[in-house]
């Protein structure tokens, strides 16, 4: 175990602190109507044991409940016991618990802090500030045992790394944008075929990276590695530097797991660096990427995550029984081994650090040289607030199904999620409703949201279902729409979203002649101005089909249902 072990078992986890007050109605349930009651117990032969994890650990904890499956594990009592490992950001996942939306025996987020959020939500402060109130209060935990340590990093494609002189020479903030700011791009280190610097990281009102992502950058801009306060803040030199940083994302996400796959799937033209865990890093070396990835350590300072494993306090007998078992399987000395060997830095001391954190796999066991503190209350409850005035703003297309299938309670559920959609996003942002059936009807808008939200839910109200199914026809009008508005506004995030409940009858365009026009569009480095984000809503809908066009569009697909057609759309505001 390196020098920084113990550090990390005290201060890891620091940025699950900071969302505590941060949650708005993005944050929500696994898109599985289980969620609702929680998994089905079975007869009492089975024991259905649910986890609820951070996504950063799904290789090394779906591999590890298999194993312990494969012992056929039963509980004091006799019960079979069956795990069910739910992968989710660890903010959605404290929301979803508390709100009741779903019952989980387990609690295994990215950092400790996060349990504590779960205290602060069950509490009643889910509207209060960051870290509102230090009464003492019950924990919702039964017990808490880190399972694995994890620094905070940005994850970079190893030539563009080493284009700015890694790893003889650490590499900061300031140094990424530098490259963001340049007029020729990365065309001034030598490879102007890379186009401009795009950056990623999670929403941070869901995921513990992309609010560390949020407090590193404020840090830069202010110049310092600990004392920051909220004057710093406001001071016009950080708020220009995070707008700057800000300004080089090309979408958030929910999930940084999910973030890290996509990255790999569509190279080195979809983002440059994404603000990551050291172990997605390492394990991606596993899938052989054309284009390695490498972990930068920023030298302004970083944070680290450890990854508790909390029995909730609502569990029952059988399931405490059952976590026990699960938990001593995790911390044995082989689980323990074998979350090194997926780039974990062990909880177990006994455990020395080695391959595959190294070199070989972008990583340096020596760092991070320098953790970053937590700054007062006062100041973390800004961040947020921060992030969503220096943010990229979007500009976003709503086309909505409202053929004959949608009559009745989708249509009523659908109306409700579209609503939600446009709750979530930033008052600067803007919204255009473009509703569809056999016919692409004229969009309504954009409106900013701000002050024409009851327009914009008006007009959503106002939609009656009739009629078939023009889908790929208003896919195509309002993605040249929303083109349109992205040569006038480039430094704005243009997207369609589009909900559909059934497959094509009534186009003039083909699938195939979609598909092309929205590739096309993607400049050599494998940008593009618009992207689509589709959900494919009920059993009618087509998933590949919309999964093939959300892909030729660099956006994301999505499955919902009558039950979860609301958090569907929120896991898209996500994005924005």
């Amino acid at each position: 175990m390196n020098k920084h072990t113990w550090t990390a078992m005290a201060v890891g986890a620091t940025c699950a602190m900071l969302v505590a007050g941060c949650r708005d109605s993005r944050a929500g349930s696994r898109n599985d109507t289980r969620d609702t009651q929680g998994a089905k117990q079975g007869d009492d032969k089975t024991l259905s044991l649910v986890i609820a994890y951070g996504s950063e650990k799904k290789t090394w904890l779906e591999d590890e409940t298999a194993r312990f499956a494969a012992t056929h594990p039963k509980t004091a009592s006799g019960r079979a016991i069956v795990v069910d490992a739910r992968a989710m950001g660890s903010g959605q996942a404290a929301t979803e618990i508390a709100s009741g939306r779903l019952r989980a025996a387990v609690f295994a987020p990215a950092s400790s802090l996060y349990v504590a959020e779960l205290d602060r939500q069950l509490a009643g402060g889910a509207t209060g500030g960051a870290l509102a109130g230090n009464a003492k209060r019950e924990s919702a935990a039964l017990s808490s045992e880190p399972l694995a340590i994890s620094p905070v990093i940005v994850a970079m494609w190893r030539p563009m790394a080493e284009a700015l002189g890694w790893p003889e020479k650490r590499i900061g903030w300031a140094d990424l944008m530098r490259v963001a700011t340049e007029p020729e791009g990365w065309g001034r280190y030598g490879h102007p075929d890379w186009g401009p610097f795009k950056l990623g990281h999670t929403s941070p009102e869901l995921s513990s990276s992309g609010l560390c992502a949020v407090l590193a950058e404020a840090y830069a801009g202010a110049g310092k590695t600990r004392g920051l306060e909220v004057a710093d803040l406001d001071a016009p030199a950080t708020r220009s530097f995070v707008r700057a940083v800000e300004g080089t994302v090309v979408h958030y996400g929910k999930s940084t797991g999910f973030f890290v796959d996509k990255m790999l799937s569509r190279g080195p033209g979809s983002l440059s660096a994404l603000v990551a865990y050291e172990n997605l890093v390492i394990e991606s070396y596993a899938k052989r990427p054309a284009v390695p990835l490498v972990a930068v350590y920023p030298k302004e300072g970083t944070f680290w995550a450890d990854h508790p494993f909390a029995v909730m306090k609502t569990a029952s007998p059988d399931e405490r029984d059952a976590a026990a078992q699960l938990l001593a399987h995790l911390k044995s000395r082989a689980a323990q081994e074998r979350a090194l060997a997926n780039g974990f830095r062990p909880a177990d001391p006994k455990i020395a650090i080695g391959a595959p954190v190294d070199s070989a796999h972008g990583a340096d066991p020596k760092q991070p040289e320098t953790l970053l503190p937590i700054p007062a209350a006062d100041v973390t409850a800004r961040l947020v607030p921060l992030w969503r005035a220096t943010k990229r703003g979007a500009d976003v297309a709503l086309v909505f199904d409202k053929s004959g299938s949608m009559r009745g309670a989708p249509l009523t559920q659908a109306q409700a999620g579209a609503r939600a959609f446009v709750r979530a996003l930033a008052e600067e942002d803007s919204v255009s409703y473009v509703p569809f059936d056999e016919t692409v009807h004229p969009a309504g808008g954009p409106w900013r949201v701000g002050t024409d939200r009851a327009a914009i839910d008006g007009r959503i109200a106002m939609t009656s279902a009739f009629g078939g199914t023009a889908l790929y026809d208003a896919i195509a009008r309002s993605w040249d729409e929303a083109g349109t508005r992205a040569r006038q506004s480039p430094a704005t995030i243009h997207a369609v979203v589009v909900m559909t409940d059934g497959r094509d009858e009534s186009s003039t365009m083909t699938l195939s002649a979609l598909r092309a026009k929205l590739a096309a569009a993607r400049s050599g480095d494998g940008e593009v101005p618009v992207r689509v984000f589709t959900i494919a809503y009920g059993d009618g809908a087509d998933e590949r089909v919309l999964g093939e066009i959300a892909e030729s569009a660099r956006g994301w697909s999505g499955r919902g249902t009558p039950e979860n057609i609301q958090q569907v759309y929120a896991d898209v505001a996500a994005f924005f």
